[in-house]
């Protein structure tokens, strides 16, 4: 972030990637939620850091998203529909989410119509860390 502190303009938005991992304690994702968490952290620090220079700071926080990725991770498809169907049971949507449905978050957060917003972590989960 400092290197790049130079190249954004007074009233940017900037928007880290977190991840619902920091709130659910899953086995064997340990470090990969702790950077999460930090991520947010660094949100709203840079925030107050920032606000002199109206830069916003956010993060979003996705959950189950299929992604090319996700395969990768728990081993092939077979073992994505197991991930997609857990997933699907413990979100209030009732299925794995969509990479558009986060990319839509993203948008709204660098647009005018979040200038409101600052320091914020949105979950983009399907209601599975609010429910």
């Amino acid at each position: 972030m400092r290197k790049a502190l130079p190249l954004l303009n007074d009233g940017a938005s900037v928007i880290l990637t977190a991840s619902t991992a920091a709130d659910n304690g899953q086995e064997a994702f340990g470090t990969y939620a702790a950077s999460k968490a930090a991520i947010r952290s660094f949100a709203r620090t840079w925030s107050n850091e920032l606000k002199g220079r109206g830069i916003r700071v956010n993060a979003v926080s996705p959950g189950g998203v299929e992604t090319p990725g996700l395969t990768d991770i728990f081993g092939g498809e077979e073992a994505l529909a197991a991930v997609k169907d857990h997933v699907a049971a413990t979100v209030a949507k009732g299925r794995i989410g969509r990479p558009e449905e986060v990319a839509a978050t993203v948008a709204f957060l660098a647009s005018e119509q979040s200038s409101y917003i600052v320091g914020a972590n949105i979950h983009v989960d399907g209601g599975q860390n609010q429910i």
